[in-house]
Parts: C-alpha cells; sequence; structure tokens
C-alpha cells in the first residue's frame, strides 16, 4: 500500500485548502489509505517538507493548494523516488488543468491511491523552477495586483485585475536570445509553458505538453488599450494563434531579458526580472501521480 504524505498550505485559495482538509482526510480514510498530513508555515516550506516526505520514503507527496504551493511542493521532489500529486485548492488551479483533477476533488483524491505514476519536464527560469508557467510583463503585473484581491476566487478574480490594466499597462521591450538566433520587441508579454495555462484559464501555451522536453514560448506584441480588449476573449477561447503580432515557438532553452525591471509570475508566484535570465527545460525530472484514466 502506497504511503502518502499530505502538504497542506493553510493559507492557499484565502483558505480553501484548510476547509478542503476535513473532506480529503475523510475521502483517504474510506479508500483505507496510509497517510500522514503536515502543514506549510510560510513561503519556501512546501519545498522542505517534500524533500523530508522523500527522505521518509514516501511513495507519494501531495500538495492541497494552488499552483503556487504545488510548484514549491514539486521542486523539493525533483530527481527522487517520490511522485507529486496534487489535490487542487488555490485560487487559479492551472496546474490541475493539465493533470485532469481541475474541479475534481473526488477523483484527485481517488488519484493518490489508483492513480497512473508518469514522469513530466520540469522548467527552470533564473534559479527559479517551474512546473505550469512563467509569465513576464502583463501577467506578471497582473499576479502582483491579483495579491490586494480578498474576495474573489479562480478566474474572475483574474479577470477583475486583468480589465483594470489592459488600458494603461507600459509594454516593456523584450529580448530573447537562443543558441543561434536572436529577437527584440517590444510586446504585452512573453510566456513559458510547460502548462497549456495561467491565471485561472488563460491558455497562453495551449499547445503546451508536460512530456515533449520543450517548453512552449508565446510573444503577445506591441499592442495598445484597444489591439488588448480584442485579444483578451481569443485568449480565452484558445484562439490567440489567429491575432496578428503573436509569435509562438518550442526550445529547451533561450535567454530572456527586458528594459526595465518588469514583474514576472513563477507559477503564479510573483517575482522581479531585473538581469537577463536562462529558461531551460528539465526532461522528465519530476514523477507526478495522473488519474486513472489519464
Amino acid at each position: 500500500m502506497k504511503k502518502t504524505l499530505i502538504i497542506v498550505n493553510p493559507a492557499a485559495g484565502r483558505g480553501k485548502a484548510l476547509k478542503a482538509l476535513p473532506a480529503i482526510e475523510a475521502g483517504c480514510r474510506e479508500m483505507g489509505l496510509k497517510y500522514d498530513v503536515v502543514r506549510t508555515e510560510g513561503p519556501d516550506d512546501a519545498t522542505r517538507l517534500a524533500q523530508e516526505g522523500a527522505n521518509a520514503s514516501y511513495d507519494v507527496v501531495a500538495c492541497v493548494g494552488g499552483d503556487g504551493t504545488v510548484s514549491e511542493t514539486g521542486r523539493g521532489l525533483i530527481g527522487t523516488d517520490s511522485a507529486l500529486a496534487l489535490l487542487p485548492a488555490g485560487t487559479g488551479n492551472d496546474f490541475a488543468r493539465a493533470l485532469g483533477v481541475y474541479r475534481k476533488m473526488d477523483l484527485a483524491i481517488r488519484t493518490l491511491r489508483d492513480g497512473i505514476m508518469k514522469p513530466i519536464d520540469v522548467g527552470r527560469f533564473g534559479p527559479h523552477t517551474f512546473l505550469n508557467t512563467v509569465g513576464v510583463g502583463f501577467d506578471g503585473q497582473v499576479t502582483a495586483d491579483n495579491q490586494k484581491v480578498k474576495t474573489l476566487t479562480g478566474i474572475l478574480s483574474y479577470l477583475v485585475v486583468v480589465l483594470k490594466n489592459l488600458p494603461t499597462y507600459k509594454n516593456p521591450h523584450f529580448k530573447l536570445k537562443g543558441r543561434d538566433w536572436e529577437f527584440q520587441s517590444k510586446g504585452v508579454l512573453v510566456e513559458f509553458g510547460n502548462g497549456q495555462c495561467a491565471g485561472g484559464g488563460f491558455f497562453l501555451t495551449p499547445h503546451a505538453d508536460l512530456h515533449d522536453g520543450l517548453m512552449d514560448v508565446t510573444l503577445l506584441g506591441d499592442y495598445g488599450p484597444m489591439e488588448r480588449f480584442v485579444a483578451l476573449p481569443m485568449v480565452l477561447l484558445r484562439r490567440m494563434e489567429m491575432l496578428s503580432g503573436v509569435k509562438t515557438f518550442k526550445t529547451d532553452i533561450l535567454e530572456i531579458s527586458v528594459d526595465r525591471p518588469t514583474y514576472i509570475h513563477v507559477d503564479g508566484n510573483l517575482k522581479t526580472l531585473t538581469e537577463p535570465a536562462t529558461v531551460e527545460i528539465l526532461p522528465l525530472a519530476l514523477k507526478v501521480m495522473f488519474p486513472p484514466a489519464a
């Protein structure tokens, strides 16, 4: 029988993770799972707890939280024999979509016992690890402003902040450099995707694949306010590539720089880019539990 460690972030989803815990434990008991529960107490605590779980030979280390918490948990399991599982209870839950457990807590709980372990790629942005996406520019600003929203969750929370920023955001100047090419342009954002969406359902890298050894890169061009309003529904409907001024490609490594300090999000965790950063993919570096039918 699998031995499972459940890591709970009490602050995730504005308290939603903690509220979900009794039902999660009831489901685990009903399935006869052998499990232990620990709680995070601050930033990066999930990484430490995951590492301790792997060292203690837990077969599965499950995260109760959102994209930021699952990213921290996964970081602690890279290169170990323990598999990451997700019990989604965050604000956006974008990585839950990639794993097939978005808004499916019952299935996520069953995956702890009956799931299929598959290795996935992991991204690295400078010193930071990401499982799902990194956004540089506009969606970094949205992440910063969304932290001030206290009453809404999910895509509605992000959508309110997006609409606030669409008319006023000043596009940075990006420089991207690959092994044998270089490109620079002003733009709304650059998105790096191991997963397909961010911000609770914005599909900025809709063709990304967790297992292909590559990251998808999207550059939204130098749009003004009206063009941004036109682009918004296209992103939500996964029709972004129909827009002019959008560049998409796949790669395993590149360097990015910007002309001014710029907010970024790394799996929903807010950072600031102030100097050139290397972005790369580590192929099949993390074991993850997928639902039985996945």
